[in-house]
């Protein structure tokens, strides 16, 4: 009677000898989750990067720092023109009248802070706007994109005038018939509305460059913006030094001593 063949067991390994190889075990590692899915979930891919606006573009929707702080640049610099131009005449009135006397029935100060802050204030929040959420002033655009981006910024403060206009309009058309509500619609609007976009057009340019000027202390352009090139001098200096070689010293065979023959030959 034959007894059954035994197979080979893991702990045989020293009666088999070294030859006998042991399978390794596989190991199933757990799946790593991506894009902070839940526990237990499948791949998600990551979010695809966010396009920027077209610099070409007269239309580039969206919002980011650059383009608010070119809006705001650009709104502040036509309220200062506009402050400084109606601080001269209120100076210009004051010679013949005191600061706080009435002039055809208003106080000459307040007539100064409404020509200059109340009445256009629609003009600057709807230019700011526009500027700064579809028109941007950014420094990768053009200079023409620029303009037509800042007359677009005027066109929706002219509209926003034009909106205001209506509530006012159709007030004052109770008493003074619908004339009221076109001058107030259509034509005082645009009366403040084309002077003040020539203004931005010149405050628009002046934030564009502004938004483009090399940063730094030393006005030298820094690393990182368009059109500029590292200096050679700001390249580290390399850590591994090069080995130095030795001289080599030539071999010479050793020389060899010739005497006499030995004796007895």
């Amino acid at each position: 009677m034959s007894t059954p063949e035994r197979r080979p067991q893991p702990d045989d390994r020293g009666y088999y000898g070294a030859g006998w190889q042991q399978q390794p075990q596989q190991y199933q590692q757990p799946q790593q989750q991506h894009g902070g899915g839940p526990a237990g979930g499948g791949y998600l891919p990551p979010r695809p990067p966010r396009r920027a606006g077209d610099p070409t573009r007269a239309f580039a929707p969206g919002a980011s720092g650059a383009a608010v702080a070119g809006a705001a640049i650009a709104v502040v610099g036509v309220l200062a023109v506009q402050a400084l131009s109606g601080l001269l005449g209120m100076i210009g009135t004051s010679l013949y009248l005191g600061p706080f006397s009435s002039y055809g029935g208003h106080n000459v100060v307040l007539s100064f802070a409404t020509a200059v802050f109340l009445t256009p204030f629609p003009f600057y929040a709807g230019a700011f706007l526009a500027l700064a959420f579809l028109t941007p002033i950014t420094r990768r655009s053009p200079l023409p994109v620029v303009l037509l981006r800042a007359v677009l910024g005027g066109a929706a403060g002219t509209l926003a005038l034009a909106l205001v206009g209506v509530v006012t309009g159709a007030y004052g058309a109770v008493d003074a018939g619908p004339r009221r509500l076109l001058t107030d619609v259509l034509t005082s609007p645009l009366q403040r509305g084309v002077p003040l976009t020539a203004m931005l057009l010149a405050a628009a340019t002046v934030a564009w460059l502004w938004l483009g000027r090399p940063r730094g202390r030393t006005g030298r352009p820094t690393s990182g913006t368009p059109g500029t090139v590292r200096p050679a001098d700001a390249v580290p200096p390399a850590t591994v030094q090069p080995q130095q070689q030795q001289p080599t010293q030539q071999w010479a065979p050793p020389q060899q001593q010739w005497g006499p023959p030995p004796p007895g030959r």
